[in-house]
């Protein structure tokens, strides 16, 4: 007699702790929203559910980069917009000063001009971005790109992302290409000191080389917008791509793991007056016992 006692008081044991363990779970799939909490829960379809999860993730990463990559190119494009703006005065100059019918004295107020707005430029090509580092200088963002001079100080080295699966973007705009003109193009800050010096010295035909050499500046800089856009363009439908991509995954996971809301009250409800059941025969075995003692 005790034995079996013993073995009933046992399965009551059981029994409540299986119970209290599936109102548990259903409180849980309530808190959480979600049918699927631990692999256990739905072993066929948790490594889908993990690959979407990494997978999403790795959308989230690509979606922090091309943003980093966006705002850099948003500095460099109003920056070399500024520049523009620049050259065309400067060009203005240079072209206003180009004929002989001008004087040397008219020449060196436009020279004063001129040393100025070169002044500006480099200004320009040492531009920081919202964490002080200076866009032009490749890797060498604590570095000013250039120094007063005009001289390059940074590296050749430009800024790359990565935006999507095995796609990777050069983001970064080299001040040693856009404004020196690298190895085969033009030296913007060299042209102007040319054109200042021209001017100083009442030199014609030095301000006609020298306002050539701007126009090419010029042209160089805009080719460098020109290709800034296209980088921007490309970035914004990369983003977009994502979008989609995440939202569809996102549904897909749902869709698995996603607990039925209804379902799951009326099963609490269920467990939760089976749990109750179950401790009222124990309880009942345990009065018996006692009883049986006596």
């Amino acid at each position: 007699m005790r034995i079996s006692s013993t073995s009933a008081y046992n399965t009551m044991i059981a029994d409540i702790l299986e119970r209290q363990e599936a109102v548990f779970e259903a409180n849980q799939r309530l808190s959480t929203g979600r049918r699927v909490n631990r692999p256990s829960d739905d072993p066929v379809n948790t490594p889908e559910i993990l690959n979407s999860r990494s997978v999403i993730a790795s959308l989230d990463q690509y979606e922090r980069n091309i943003q980093s990559g966006l705002t850099y190119l948003s500095r460099a494009e109003k920056t070399l917009d500024s520049v523009k703006s620049v050259l065309t005065r400067i060009e203005e100059i240079a072209v206003s000063q180009a004929t002989g019918t001008v004087d040397a004295a008219s020449r060196q107020n436009a020279a004063t001009e001129v040393q100025q707005l070169l002044a500006d430029l480099i200004g320009y090509g040492n531009t920081t971005d919202a964490d002080g580092d200076y866009i032009f200088s490749g890797y060498l963002t604590d570095t000013p790109a250039f120094d007063s001079s005009g001289t390059y100080q940074g590296d050749s080295n430009k800024y790359s992302i990565s935006f999507g699966f095995n796609k990777t973007m050069t983001v970064g705009v080299n001040g040693n290409e856009v404004f020196k003109g690298g190895s085969s193009g033009t030296d913007i800050f060299t042209a102007v000191s040319d054109l200042a010096a021209a001017l100083n010295s009442d030199d014609t035909a030095g301000i006609q080389s020298a306002l050539a050499d701007i126009q090419s500046g010029y042209d160089q800089v805009s080719n460098a917008v020109a290709d800034i856009g296209g980088r921007v363009s490309r970035l914004e439908n990369a983003l977009s791509d994502i979008d989609v991509y995440r939202v569809e995954l996102r549904s897909s996971v749902s869709d698995i793991e996603d607990a039925d809301m209804a379902e799951v009250i009326s099963e609490i409800s269920l467990n939760q007056y089976a749990l109750e059941a179950a401790m009222r025969a124990a309880s009942r075995l345990l009065e018996v016992n006692f009883f049986n003692l006596l």
